[in-house]
């Protein structure tokens, strides 16, 4: 079972690299810095939530998919 520690590491090595992805293309349509920054911290903080739930189902419940 992966635990709590790891699932947390691999949350933020994701949501990091993910991040400079987001805010560069909110970048290439708006031109601006600002909302860059701030859409793609908005969008990574709850894609993050959203992917640590997902992980921590999976390691209770996943053992049972064959």
């Amino acid at each position: 079972m992966e635990s709590t520690k790891r699932t947390l590491l691999k949350t933020a090595s994701w949501e990091t690299f993910h991040l400079v992805g987001v805010a560069g293309v909110i970048y290439l349509f708006t031109g601006e810095w600002e909302y860059a920054s701030l859409g793609a911290l908005i969008y990574i903080g709850w894609e993050a939530l959203g992917y640590f739930l997902h992980e921590r189902v999976w390691a209770k419940f996943g053992h049972k998919v064959k």
